[in-house]
């Protein structure tokens, strides 16, 4: 089924709204969803609403907005969520970074007792978007294991940088593991099979199923390299945040106690370094010097990170976004008790 995207933004503010939430927490998470469905990135779209509502529903999550600064500098905050819906406090910080580095040249940002955020460029092309460059991780339960383990230690632990440009945001969104976990869930929600090379099942072995991959571990790429930016996540994210590396964390599908995820952020003004348009100049000649290089054999064309994306929310924005039926069947029961439907168009 396809929607506009202010029909289905609408549909999951209001919906957010009617289980208790405060508007302007649901307006920012449901900004949040739409941009990750506008940019390809389904596994961290609307899919997920069902989840956040139920863990707010159970009172694991904060209807409100209880993010406060705990401590700070010129360049530097330190960020307590409150158990706020995860997109809340990073934006906030997101914003905290943006407003102090126009004076200060830089500043970083912690935040601890937070959740789920989504995907981490939605913050980091924020930055992009003020003409700075952007920096974003966050740990998550446990799911990778360190090189040479047997068991999880680390989260999935995504790691955004977005630099603007004239034309659209160069912007790398990744995890140290072959794939998001996000991947996971949504194939088992559309009861597909996962390729080999993504998973372990609890016992080490490869597996194509997604529940057993879950319950597993996921494979960090390149064996140390993966481990080791995980790693250093850990230490941004859960360490220096106060939020606990992965294995203190609870996971988003468990019902036991809030999350307790960490995040970092930051925020780099290029104009304290170089004028700003020289600057998104040379990102300019940089992308058109990498577009000219000779195809490997096969590629029709090189795409830089953020390329796909940026063209993906350029067509949805004017087409409209599919939404799997599967998961508009979910909407739609979230929706039913308060006479809600979506409605195509």
């Amino acid at each position: 089924m396809r929607f506009s995207v202010c029909n289905l933004k609408g549909y999951c503010q209001e919906l957010m709204e009617k289980h208790g939430v405060d508007g302007e927490c649901a307006a920012t998470v449901a900004d949040m969803l739409l941009d990750a469905e506008l940019t390809g990135v389904a596994t961290h779209g609307v899919s997920r609403l069902a989840i956040y509502l139920e863990r707010v529903d159970k009172g694991l999550v904060s209807k409100r907005n209880d993010t406060r600064i705990v401590r700070e500098s010129p360049s530097a905050a330190a960020i307590d969520a409150g158990n706020s819906l995860g997109a809340v406090g990073a934006k906030f910080a997101m914003e905290t970074c943006v407003r102090k580095a126009r004076e200060t040249g830089c500043c970083f940002a912690t935040v601890r007792n937070s959740n789920h955020f989504g995907a981490a460029a939605y913050y980091t092309r924020m930055a992009a978007d003020a003409d700075m460059i952007g920096f974003c991780c966050t740990n998550l339960t446990a799911k990778i294991a360190p090189h040479g383990a047997a068991e999880p230690f680390m989260g999935t632990d995504p790691i955004s940088v977005a630099v603007p440009s004239k034309s659209f945001p160069v912007v790398l969104d990744m995890t140290p593991s072959v794939v998001a976990l996000g991947k996971l869930i949504l194939a088992q929600k559309l009861g597909k099979d996962i390729p080999l090379g993504w998973a372990l099942d609890r016992d080490g072995n490869p597996t194509t199923d997604p529940a057993a991959g879950r319950a597993g571990s996921l494979i960090p790429i390149g064996g140390p390299k993966g481990s080791g930016l995980a790693l250093m996540v850990e230490a941004l994210a859960g360490i220096l945040s106060g939020a606990g590396t992965a294995t203190h964390l609870h996971d988003l599908y468990a019902f036991d106690a809030p999350q307790g995820v960490g995040h970092f952020l930051g925020a780099i003004d290029v104009s304290h370094f170089l004028d700003a348009d020289v600057f998104r100049a040379g990102v300019g000649a940089m992308i058109r010097e990498v577009k000219a290089l000779k195809r490997a054999e096969g590629v029709g064309e090189v795409l830089l990170p953020g390329e796909r994306a940026a063209r993906s929310a350029a067509k949805k924005a004017a087409e409209g976004i599919d939404v799997p039926e599967a998961v508009c069947a979910e909407l739609n029961a979230l929706g039913e008790p308060f006479g809600m439907k979506l409605e195509e168009g």
